[in-house]
């Protein structure tokens, strides 16, 4: 009966118009709960394959050091970045 009183008091179209706004919020609600969701399943995605990748490279670097100490080939040296 609340809104019913709210419409008799400011009028059916601005009456209709805050519900119409209100449905609004609750789809944009809804919507960005399930993306928020998905947003956060793919963060834990990404740290666990850039964990992989770190111990990739720290094997890559253990492999490299030992083909150059078996063959007697100095090992690489890091690249400088040119900023």
């Amino acid at each position: 009966m609340e809104i019913l009183q709210f419409i008799t008091d400011v009028g059916f179209p601005i009456g209709s118009s805050c519900l119409g706004m209100y449905f609004v919020f609750l789809t944009l609600k809804f919507l960005l709960d399930s993306v928020l969701e998905k947003i956060k399943s793919l963060i834990g995605i990404i740290k666990q394959l850039d964990k992989r990748v770190t111990g990739m490279s720290n094997d890559i670097l253990n492999i490299d050091s030992l083909v150059s100490q078996a063959l007697e080939i100095p090992p690489e040296k890091p690249i400088k970045k040119v900023e």
